[in-house]
């Protein structure tokens, strides 16, 4: 049971972070002003990744649900309410009631044993294994998750779904089938063909038949490396790289990100989530779900950033 196989390689780390206060989950939009369109445009291409077999940026449909392992209670619940309250922000519900996880966040003492561990016990979880309509950065990026030594690691498996969000393949199918032919009788499908699949495309060039949906993340924190960080800094990154599947190897240093929370001592790091990363957010969640590219997806993102009006998306 993979709660078992976990606890031996977890600690509790209650403290090992600054003290929070609790936050009302209201916040307006936010857009970044005053910046060149190029600046803001060249943060969205860093950051945003996205799965070889994909070519649109992934976000959740609807609901999240959060689970949190080696944490103090008190320091979990914490986390669980920052993630849900910036996700509350776009948009998104949390937490329902008797809701099945999706969103499994480990604080581990030992990151790189337990990720390494964690990915040769549990390929299932990571989706490691060939599944129809679900998309991950693939293998080499996930050798990248178990052996690169991280603060924060963060691994997530989307699917792909008709752009109404309607689940792909056969289980799509209707629940009732008609009788069998009598002998001798030829029935054609509905389009007048025998024994083909009839697949009605909606996409053009300025949208996709399909979208991608995040299913499952992953995150796991190294609480030596985070240590010494406050706690609403290091939940906000935490919920930054849950909410958008961020590239891990972004060059971001230029802007103002909470995502370059790591690169500075404690003292002096970000405290929360900035103006460009809920404006991304933000952007990424009123973005075209079904974009017929990535580029077109980044430039739809780009441009609510900045809060300009869309055009031709």
């Amino acid at each position: 049971m993979m709660r078992s196989m976990i606890a031996a390689c977890m600690v509790g780390i209650a403290g090992f972070v600054g003290g929070a206060s609790a936050q009302e989950p209201v916040e307006p939009e936010i857009v970044v002003t005053g910046v060149r369109a190029e600046r803001i445009q060249a943060f969205v291409e860093q950051v945003s990744a996205t799965g070889p077999a994909a070519n649109q940026i992934a976000r959740w449909d609807d609901d999240i649900c959060v689970t949190v392992l080696g944490l103090a209670t008190e320091q979990a619940q914490f986390v669980v309410d920052q993630i849900s309250y910036r996700a509350a922000a776009v948009g998104l519900t949390s937490g329902r009631s008797g809701c099945a996880p999706n969103v499994f966040l480990f604080f581990a003492a030992d990151a790189d044993s337990f990720a390494s561990r964690l990915v040769e016990e549990r390929r299932s979880l990571f989706a490691y294994f060939r599944e129809e309509h679900v998309v991950t950065r693939g293998r080499d990026a996930l050798t990248d998750f178990a052996t690169t030594s991280r603060p924060v690691r963060w691994w997530h498996v989307s699917q792909t779904r008709g752009a109404d969000g309607d689940r792909l393949g056969s289980d799509t199918a209707g629940n009732s089938s008609p009788p069998p032919p009598r002998d001798g009788e030829i029935r054609p499908d509905a389009d007048g063909i025998t024994g083909v699949q009839a697949v009605r495309a909606s996409g053009s060039r300025l949208r996709a038949a399909e979208r991608q949906d995040f299913n499952r993340v992953i995150v796991i924190v190294d609480g030596q490396r985070a240590s010494g960080y406050s706690m609403e800094a290091l939940a906000d990154y935490i919920a930054m790289v849950t909410l958008a599947e961020i590239d891990p190897n972004a060059r971001i240093a230029d802007f103002p990100s909470v995502l370059n929370l790591f690169d500075s001592p404690p003292d002096v790091a970000p405290t929360s989530m900035t103006d460009w990363d809920r404006a991304y957010l933000n952007g990424l969640y009123r973005s075209t779900r079904n974009a017929a590219s990535v580029s077109q997806q980044v430039r739809d993102i780009a441009r609510r950033m900045a809060g300009e009006s869309r055009s031709g998306s």
